[in-house]
């Protein structure tokens, strides 16, 4: 797990996000609430990549790009729990919060889904 966590707000256009994504070699981003900042969804690399080759697509704004849908789990939780989260939801990231103060504090990172199918291959192979 990386401790903090990269973030943007929704206004943010993709251009400054993928730069902010290059510059700390992060493959995703919380995505915040422009207003008060709390976490409204989150941006991977795949989306990144994909919206970018849209025409005018470096100008368009993470409103427009990220998943609403951030999957987190708190920081008392068995790993076990996120990596099966994983799975069930087909992610590769999952956002931790602090136990005590709900606020988020991490990112897991489970392998890419090419990874991820040649690590399932492997394993059914042994």
């Amino acid at each position: 797990m990386r401790h903090g966590i990269f973030s943007c707000p929704t206004d943010t256009t993709l251009r400054d996000a993928a730069r902010t994504m290059a510059l700390h070699h992060v493959h995703a981003i919380v995505v915040t609430e422009a207003t008060d900042g709390s976490p409204w969804g989150i941006l991977s690399d795949s989306q990144l990549l994909s919206a970018l080759l849209d025409l005018d697509g470096d100008e368009r704004h993470l409103r427009e790009v990220a998943d609403r849908d951030l999957s987190m789990i708190s920081s008392g939780e068995l790993l076990i729990t996120a990596a099966e989260l994983m799975r069930e939801r087909g992610i590769t990231h999952v956002v931790v919060r602090d136990a005590q103060r709900g606020r988020p504090t991490g990112m897991l990172s489970g392998p890419r889904r090419g990874r991820r199918r040649c690590l399932e291959r492997g394993l059914r192979r042994a």
